[in-house]
């Protein structure tokens, strides 16, 4: 996976700050719900634990993400859940085929964020602006978190939505938000 260019990475880091109150060493507090956490284990080892995420964890693994989940860099997971996998009428499947490895590179890069960020921590930033706040992922697009109806909403660039659903995963490394949808829709070129 390339890396993020200095001055991207220092503008991504920049539009955390409203949510610099959450860091890596913070514990997910009650107010983000139960929580799986564990000093320990991995944003990988996480999704490969999670029983609702295994279409994710498998994608990672093919696209050859995994195994920046095991290293040291802080990380929040949009984590698309196996029923958003299973809704997006067959692009998910040819997202499988070695022949569309990047297509699928590019939609999980979608859903990556850089820092450690709790649920908590998005709430009280779209608190403390008054409104949505917009944040950069690791493919220079854009999502934007917004609370509608006690629920946090992501909005990608595209005009996807997903609800942020299910108990977030805190890692040693980072925490996974699982989401019932996709905020950046798989676009899968047709096969020469």
């Amino acid at each position: 996976m390339p890396k993020m260019n200095p001055i991207a990475a220092a503008a991504a880091l920049a539009l955390l700050s409203p949510l610099a109150a959450c860091s890596q060493s913070d514990n997910a507090s009650e107010a983000d719900g139960p929580t799986t956490s564990a000093a320990n284990r991995t944003l990988a080892a996480a999704i490969g634990g999670a029983p609702d995420l295994t279409t994710l964890s498998g994608a990672l693994s093919e696209a050859g993400l995994a195994d920046i989940f095991d290293g040291p860099g802080s990380y929040t997971i949009l984590a698309p859940d196996d029923g958003a996998f299973g809704s997006t009428d067959g692009e998910t499947a040819a997202l499988k085929d070695d022949a569309h490895r990047a297509e699928l590179v590019a939609v999980l890069r979608g859903h990556i964020l850089p820092g450690h960020l709790t649920l908590d921590a998005i709430r009280k930033a779209i608190a403390d602006r008054k409104g949505p706040v917009t944040m950069t992922t690791l493919d220079d697009g854009e999502v934007t978190f917004s609370e509608v109806g006690g629920s946090v909403v992501v909005t990608g660039s595209d005009g996807s939505k997903a609800t942020i659903e299910g108990d977030p995963l805190v890692a040693s490394n980072g925490v996974v938000l699982p989401v019932d949808g996709f905020v950046k829709q798989p676009e899968v070129a047709p096969a020469a």
